[in-house]
């Protein structure tokens, strides 16, 4: 799996508007924070070389000991407040700079993506200009993996539309929806805990 040298980003800086004034990544979730969830699904095993980060807004959030002890870094987004595109960029400014092949993303608030889905995308990746996101019928959302070639497309994303224009012309992973459930409001993190 060194082969592929993937750079694992999970984006964690949002702003959680509709959440309300408090943390929603910090909020407890079946057993443990919600943030947590996704770090401790991810096949870090598979990118070796210390390029698994968090995107974070603040480099002491209440989640960053379980993100580290499940093999994570953390990063700083100091313009996190100016959407989840600058995120991305971060990300992508890091791939870049690791000579990583290709950029998997994945959303702190999505606390259902189990290990295997996260292993079949890159699996499915191969070619530097492979973009290939997860979907559910017609929905298509993170986790997405992005080649080399990609990747320079998102350094310069800003805002709150993230990378979603590039995944209409991704290639799609089936997975069933429930994975791709995202907590962003207090009536969900109550519906699914």
């Amino acid at each position: 799996m060194a082969k592929h040298k993937v750079f694992f980003a999970v984006l964690a800086a949002g702003s959680s508007r509709r959440f309300g004034e408090e943390d929603k990544l910090a909020q407890p979730f079946r057993g443990q924070r919600l943030g947590q969830h996704v770090c401790r699904n991810a096949p870090v095993d598979w990118v070796p070389g210390a390029r698994a980060f968090v995107i974070a807004s603040s480099l002491d959030h209440p989640c960053q000991p379980a993100w580290l002890d499940a093999g994570f870094r953390v990063a700083m987004n100091p313009q996190a407040a100016e959407g989840m595109g600058n995120s991305v960029a971060n990300a992508a400014r890091r791939a870049i700079k690791m000579d990583c092949n290709a950029l998997l993303i994945a959303l702190a608030d999505m606390p259902f993506v189990p290990r295997q889905h996260f292993e079949a995308l890159i699996e499915a990746w191969s070619e530097p200009d492979d973009i290939i996101c997860s979907a559910a019928g017609r929905l298509r959302s993170p986790p997405a993996i992005f080649g080399r070639n990609r990747i320079d497309d998102l350094t310069t994303l800003t805002g709150d539309t993230g990378a979603r224009a590039l995944l209409k012309e991704a290639r799609t992973l089936e997975c069933p929806p429930e994975w791709l459930v995202d907590i962003d409001t207090p009536e969900a993190l109550a519906r699914y805990a």
